[in-house]
């Protein structure tokens, strides 16, 4: 009777004390780990940033004058370097998609030169007539932007009006007087899209390709009294860059 009574007695205190631990803890001050929530990322507000890449075109040229005789076709396709800044705004309307706008601009070393070989009027055979050497000053333009978040990575595609800034210069064979130069700000149309990620809380990177397309357009050499169509003039950046983020 003893026994059973003493082991009923160990089995009481051992739930008892079970019981108590916990009540003592509390007791003490210890409280469990709290759960850090999850980071968030300044995708909505402001943004100004730089960039870094390369531009290369593809402008093909129609040339024809009473100097040059028949029209022909050939191509001075432009590549470079290219760097520049952009800023812009995000508005994130939910935890998945964000719109916006950005503005760019980009100064480029892309040049090109092509040789315009066309019938000459009168007797002279086909042959060389002149050469023609066209040079990108800056890119710009203005674009929405579209983009789907998914934490520190933003995926977004954009399009918008774009702008270029080109000198274009005409020397003809046996020309006694130096090149016949015209500049020219061409207004166009762009898209592209990219991938843009978090590195600080603050500093974003992006690699980003845009392609740019300008309308036809026609220009006078007065030297030479030649006329050169520039029929769609199309140009592809590809770039790196960083954004700096506020709210």
């Amino acid at each position: 009777m003893k026994r059973k009574l003493s082991a009923t007695l160990l089995a009481i205190t051992g739930v008892a004390f079970a019981f108590c631990l916990p009540a003592s803890a509390a007791d003490l001050g210890v409280r469990p780990a709290a759960v850090p929530p999850p980071p968030t990322y300044p995708w909505n507000g402001f943004y100004v940033g730089g960039n870094l890449g390369g531009a290369f075109s593809i402008e093909r040229e129609t040339v024809g004058s009473a100097f040059l005789g028949n029209p022909a076709t050939f191509s001075t396709n432009p590549s470079g370097v290219l760097g520049g800044f952009q800023a812009g705004y995000n508005l994130q309307f939910s935890p998945q998609w964000l719109t916006g706008i950005e503005g760019e601009f980009d100064f480029t070393s892309a040049q090109g030169t092509g040789n315009v070989n066309t019938q000459m009027v009168g007797p002279t055979p086909p042959g060389q007539a002149g050469a023609l050497t066209t040079d990108h000053n800056w890119y710009a333009a203005v674009d929405g932007r579209l983009g789907y978040v998914m934490g520190p990575l933003l995926l977004y595609g954009k399009g918008g009006v774009a702008w270029m800034d080109a000198k274009y210069s005409f020397v003809a064979v046996g020309a006694v007087i130096g090149p016949s130069t015209v500049t020219a700000t061409r207004t166009g149309w762009t898209a592209g899209g990219g991938i843009e990620a978090f590195i600080t809380p603050r500093w974003s990177a992006k690699l980003e390709y845009d392609f740019l397309d300008f309308a036809t357009a026609s220009y006078g050499f007065p030297i030479t009294g030649t006329a050169i169509s520039f029929n769609n003039t199309q140009v592809h950046e590809v770039k790196l860059g960083v954004n700096y983020h506020w709210q």
